[in-house]
Protein backbone atom coordinates (compact mmCIF):
# COMPACT_ATOMS: atom_id res chain seq x y z
CA UNK A 1 0.00 0.00 0.00
CA UNK A 2 3.28 2.34 0.86
CA UNK A 3 4.28 1.62 -2.40
CA UNK A 4 1.29 2.35 -4.63
CA UNK A 5 1.00 5.87 -2.43
CA UNK A 6 4.54 6.64 -3.45
CA UNK A 7 3.78 6.01 -7.03
CA UNK A 8 0.62 7.65 -6.73
CA UNK A 9 1.98 10.60 -5.58
CA UNK A 10 3.91 12.03 -8.70
CA UNK A 11 1.28 10.36 -10.83
CA UNK A 12 -1.11 12.67 -9.00
CA UNK A 13 1.21 15.59 -9.22
CA UNK A 14 2.30 15.03 -12.97
CA UNK A 15 -1.18 14.93 -13.74
CA UNK A 16 -2.10 18.57 -11.91
CA UNK A 17 1.06 19.92 -13.74
CA UNK A 18 -0.37 19.07 -17.01
CA UNK A 19 -3.74 19.85 -16.29
CA UNK A 20 -2.48 23.48 -15.58
CA UNK A 21 -0.49 23.50 -18.75
CA UNK A 22 -3.27 22.53 -21.02
CA UNK A 23 -5.19 25.17 -19.47
CA UNK A 24 -2.67 27.73 -20.11
CA UNK A 25 -2.25 26.90 -23.36
CA UNK A 26 -6.13 26.52 -24.32
CA UNK A 27 -6.78 29.69 -22.43
CA UNK A 28 -3.60 31.39 -24.59
CA UNK A 29 -5.12 30.32 -27.54
CA UNK A 30 -8.82 31.49 -26.73
CA UNK A 31 -6.97 35.30 -26.50
CA UNK A 32 -5.45 34.29 -29.73
CA UNK A 33 -8.39 33.82 -31.56
CA UNK A 34 -10.59 36.53 -29.53
CA UNK A 35 -7.78 38.87 -30.69
CA UNK A 36 -7.81 37.48 -34.04
CA UNK A 37 -11.56 38.09 -34.16
CA UNK A 38 -11.86 41.17 -33.22
CA UNK A 39 -9.01 42.02 -36.12
CA UNK A 40 -11.05 40.39 -38.81
CA UNK A 41 -14.52 42.03 -37.68
CA UNK A 42 -12.19 45.47 -38.02
CA UNK A 43 -11.22 44.40 -41.62
CA UNK A 44 -14.77 43.29 -42.76
CA UNK A 45 -17.05 45.02 -40.38
CA UNK A 46 -15.58 48.75 -40.08
CA UNK A 47 -15.71 49.34 -44.08
CA UNK A 48 -19.44 48.14 -44.31
CA UNK A 49 -20.01 50.79 -41.48
CA UNK A 50 -18.47 53.01 -43.02
CA UNK A 51 -19.69 52.82 -46.48
CA UNK A 52 -23.45 52.61 -44.82
CA UNK A 53 -22.85 56.07 -43.10
CA UNK A 54 -21.87 57.56 -46.53
CA UNK A 55 -24.80 55.98 -47.96
CA UNK A 56 -27.10 57.58 -45.82
CA UNK A 57 -25.59 61.10 -46.33
CA UNK A 58 -25.97 60.67 -49.97
CA UNK A 59 -29.30 59.54 -50.10
CA UNK A 60 -30.13 63.06 -47.60
CA UNK A 61 -28.50 64.78 -50.43
CA UNK A 62 -30.55 63.22 -53.18
CA UNK A 63 -33.46 63.67 -51.81
CA UNK A 64 -32.94 67.47 -50.71
CA UNK A 65 -35.43 69.54 -52.77
CA UNK A 66 -32.79 71.60 -53.49
CA UNK A 67 -30.50 68.66 -55.29
CA UNK A 68 -33.72 66.65 -56.54
CA UNK A 69 -35.76 69.56 -57.81
CA UNK A 70 -33.09 70.44 -60.06
CA UNK A 71 -32.01 67.07 -60.98
CA UNK A 72 -36.00 65.68 -62.30
CA UNK A 73 -37.29 69.11 -63.29
CA UNK A 74 -38.03 69.42 -66.81
CA UNK A 75 -39.58 72.24 -68.74
CA UNK A 76 -42.32 70.50 -70.00
CA UNK A 77 -43.17 69.31 -66.56
CA UNK A 78 -46.79 70.53 -64.61
CA UNK A 79 -46.88 70.49 -61.12
CA UNK A 80 -48.35 67.37 -60.44
CA UNK A 81 -46.16 65.25 -62.70
CA UNK A 82 -43.15 66.85 -60.71
CA UNK A 83 -45.30 66.09 -57.62
CA UNK A 84 -45.24 62.04 -58.77
CA UNK A 85 -41.91 62.48 -60.30
CA UNK A 86 -40.25 64.04 -56.33
CA UNK A 87 -42.49 60.71 -54.87
CA UNK A 88 -40.84 58.34 -57.03
CA UNK A 89 -37.19 59.63 -56.72
CA UNK A 90 -37.83 59.14 -52.89
CA UNK A 91 -39.29 56.28 -52.91
CA UNK A 92 -37.08 54.94 -55.06
CA UNK A 93 -33.52 55.94 -52.88
CA UNK A 94 -35.07 54.67 -50.16
CA UNK A 95 -35.75 51.71 -51.65
CA UNK A 96 -31.83 51.62 -52.73
CA UNK A 97 -30.36 52.26 -49.28
CA UNK A 98 -32.84 50.71 -46.70
CA UNK A 99 -30.20 47.73 -46.57
CA UNK A 100 -27.62 50.04 -44.74
CA UNK A 101 -30.03 50.42 -41.62
CA UNK A 102 -28.20 47.38 -40.06
CA UNK A 103 -24.77 49.07 -39.48
CA UNK A 104 -26.06 52.52 -38.94
CA UNK A 105 -27.39 53.09 -35.31
CA UNK A 106 -31.24 53.07 -34.52
CA UNK A 107 -31.00 56.87 -34.12
CA UNK A 108 -29.33 57.50 -37.01
CA UNK A 109 -31.64 55.77 -39.33
CA UNK A 110 -34.90 57.24 -37.67
CA UNK A 111 -33.40 60.61 -38.70
CA UNK A 112 -33.11 59.48 -41.92
CA UNK A 113 -36.89 58.56 -41.73
CA UNK A 114 -37.48 61.34 -40.52
CA UNK A 115 -35.97 63.77 -43.01
CA UNK A 116 -37.43 61.81 -45.94
CA UNK A 117 -40.88 61.42 -44.21
CA UNK A 118 -40.60 65.67 -43.48
CA UNK A 119 -39.42 66.12 -47.01
CA UNK A 120 -42.33 64.10 -48.56
CA UNK A 121 -44.56 66.45 -46.41
CA UNK A 122 -43.10 69.54 -47.56
CA UNK A 123 -43.74 68.23 -51.16
CA UNK A 124 -47.28 67.68 -50.63
CA UNK A 125 -48.06 70.55 -48.63
CA UNK A 126 -46.93 72.57 -51.57
CA UNK A 127 -48.66 70.37 -54.12
CA UNK A 128 -52.04 71.24 -51.73
CA UNK A 129 -51.42 75.26 -51.70
CA UNK A 130 -51.76 75.38 -55.37
CA UNK A 131 -54.36 74.99 -58.42
CA UNK A 132 -54.74 72.30 -60.20
CA UNK A 133 -53.04 73.86 -63.22
CA UNK A 134 -49.81 74.76 -61.76
CA UNK A 135 -46.94 74.16 -63.26
CA UNK A 136 -43.56 72.74 -62.11
CA UNK A 137 -41.96 76.10 -61.84
CA UNK A 138 -44.82 77.20 -59.54
CA UNK A 139 -44.63 73.84 -56.85
CA UNK A 140 -40.48 74.54 -57.42
CA UNK A 141 -41.06 77.86 -55.80
CA UNK A 142 -43.35 76.91 -53.25
CA UNK A 143 -40.99 73.96 -52.18
CA UNK A 144 -38.85 76.46 -51.42
CA UNK A 145 -40.56 79.03 -49.90
CA UNK A 146 -41.53 76.13 -47.52
CA UNK A 147 -38.12 75.21 -46.92
CA UNK A 148 -37.40 78.92 -46.10
CA UNK A 149 -39.92 79.14 -43.62
CA UNK A 150 -38.62 76.12 -41.94
CA UNK A 151 -36.11 76.37 -38.72
CA UNK A 152 -34.14 73.69 -40.47
CA UNK A 153 -34.46 72.11 -43.83
CA UNK A 154 -35.06 68.77 -42.88
CA UNK A 155 -32.35 66.59 -45.03
CA UNK A 156 -29.62 69.06 -44.23
CA UNK A 157 -31.12 68.51 -40.74
CA UNK A 158 -30.52 64.87 -40.25
CA UNK A 159 -27.92 64.87 -42.44
CA UNK A 160 -25.99 66.93 -39.88
CA UNK A 161 -27.31 64.66 -36.70
CA UNK A 162 -26.00 61.72 -39.11
CA UNK A 163 -22.77 63.38 -39.32
CA UNK A 164 -22.18 63.71 -36.11
CA UNK A 165 -23.08 60.62 -35.00
CA UNK A 166 -20.94 59.04 -37.24
CA UNK A 167 -17.97 60.94 -35.99
CA UNK A 168 -18.74 59.96 -32.14
CA UNK A 169 -18.72 56.43 -33.12
CA UNK A 170 -16.61 55.32 -35.59
CA UNK A 171 -13.67 57.58 -35.82
CA UNK A 172 -13.18 57.50 -31.63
Amino acid sequence: MKDAIILLIPLAGMLLLTYLLLQHFFNKQLKENDKELINHKAKTYLPLKIQAYERAILFLERIDPNNLIIRIHKPSMNAAKLHLEILKQIREEYNHNMSQQIYISPKSWAELIKGKEETIQIANTALGQLKNDANSIELSTKIFEIIAKLPHNPAANARKLIINEFQRSVLK
